[in-house]
């Protein structure tokens, strides 16, 4: 049986596939906002410069979210639905192995089908 650590990485690579970032910037994120040395293998340089993309990646992001709620192509009924789904994955984060080790896969689908019906405009 995996551990909880390569199961919840499963888990995170599976969404980092389906995200706009690369496991890369998601690295670089996390370190950066969680104040941990930079990646090994990077220089100082390099890794601001990623440091500065991501952010940048970041706040795209919640301007293209704000602007899809303003132009009614996302609803506040859509984005309660997201942190509805966001709240309980905290709750599988936080129970690896009563549910990460065989359910990962049918947790993406949900979440897969969940997206697929707020994009269904």
């Amino acid at each position: 049986m995996e551990n909880e650590e390569d199961i919840n990485n499963i888990f995170l690579s599976k969404l980092v596939e389906k995200s706009l970032f690369t496991n890369r910037q998601i690295q670089i994120i996390y370190n950066f906002k969680n104040k941990e040395k930079r990646l090994k293998g990077i220089s100082s340089g390099a890794y601001y410069r990623e440091v500065k993309q991501s952010k940048m990646k970041l706040r795209k992001l919640f301007y293209s979210i704000l602007l899809l709620n303003l132009i009614n192509v996302m609803n506040n009924d859509q984005i309660t639905a997201l942190n509805s789904m966001l709240n309980k994955l905290r709750i599988l984060e936080n129970n690896h192995v009563k549910y990460h080790d065989k359910e990962i896969d049918r947790v993406i689908n949900v979440i897969e089908d969940l997206i697929n019906r707020i994009v269904d405009i």
